[in-house]
């Protein structure tokens, strides 16, 4: 037979869930099974509309006059009759439709991603290395000659086989649910982004504070630039290892780590004995010529002293 036009029904993200292909105008949409094309919708009528070409580009709609009717682009048709294009979305029930002749433009082709490098040993020997460079740089800044070699150590025997615990865990879901495992992808990712968040928390958002006499930057980090950066990390094992529509995924783990982000919150603000508990200070120090922030004479220090020390004894 020949084919005509094409159905497209569409999810509630507007992405296509389904084509089905048209051989005959009119087209009979419904519950029931006389229909061309069957609904498994309790809110469609078992016939619910009908299809059929109309002037150049468009198509006439003819409802069957049922309880929920239709609705063109969100907006409730009143008549039993309506034509739409092309583009247009028809709702009924809980179904999405539009219609797709055979000449309709489609989009450019989009050009895929290089990502070669997330499978290659080049690519996982780096993550390996900005992993370990960042916890040694941490550790580092913390040495004392009691310490000795442990700050070698740490860092190889504990980053290393957690890492390929965590990319092993992660492949074994690839493989089960996709048919590929993906481990280097899943350890290049989790070195790189887990290396950042090192970086950021001990270096460059610490130092930014001490700069500028604050903790607005480490405050930042652990209420949004954390579970920012969990996120995505999550976000980017879950798309290698299911298909799973990524507005959705990106919607999911947005809530997810947000509501966390607020149960820490909460907690952490609740469990606090005191004021003191929580009282903000600065984690990292640097050489007096980063400093940015308006120094503070001696006076001015004892003064802004003896209030907080009246402050205090209140």
């Amino acid at each position: 037979m020949e084919r005509l036009a094409w159905i497209e029904i569409l999810d509630r993200h507007g992405d296509v869930s389904l084509r089905q292909q048209v051989h005959v105008w009119p087209l009979k949409l419904g519950r029931a099974y006389s229909s061309d094309l069957v609904l498994d919708d309790p809110h469609v009528a078992a016939h619910h509309l009908e299809i059929s070409p109309a002037e150049t580009g468009r198509y006439r709609l003819t409802g069957s006059g049922s309880i929920n009717g239709l609705s063109v682009n969100n907006l409730r048709c009143n008549e039993t009759e309506t034509t739409v294009s092309a583009n247009d979305v028809v709702r009924i029930g809980h179904t999405q439709l539009r219609i797709r002749p055979l000449d309709f433009a489609v989009a450019a082709e989009k050009p895929l991603a290089n990502v070669a490098w997330l499978r290659s040993w080049p690519g996982l020997l780096l993550g390996f290395v900005l992993l370990l460079l960042a916890h040694l740089l941490t550790l580092w800044l913390d040495y004392t000659r009691d310490d000795g070699y442990k700050i070698l150590v740490a860092p190889l025997l504990g980053d290393i086989p957690v890492l390929l615990l965590w990319a092993g865990f992660w492949a074994l879901i690839g493989r089960v649910t996709s048919g590929r495992a993906n481990f280097m992808a899943h350890a290049i990712i989790a070195s790189m982004l887990i290396a950042l968040i090192m970086l950021l928390d001990a270096q460059l958002l610490g130092y930014a504070d001490f700069a500028f006499n604050t903790t607005l930057m480490t405050n930042v980090l652990s209420a949004v630039i954390g579970p920012f950066l969990i996120g995505w990390l999550l976000y980017r094992h879950i798309c290698l290892v299911s298909r799973i529509n990524r507005r959705r995924l990106a919607l999911v783990i947005a809530v997810l780590m947000s509501s966390l982000a607020g149960i820490f919150y909460a907690i952490d603000h609740w469990t606090g004995d005191d004021d003191l508990s929580r009282m903000a200070y600065l984690r990292t120090l640097g050489p007096p010529s980063m400093l940015l922030a308006h120094r503070k004479s001696i006076e001015e220090f004892m003064k802004d002293a003896g209030r907080l020390k009246a402050k205090l004894e209140n």
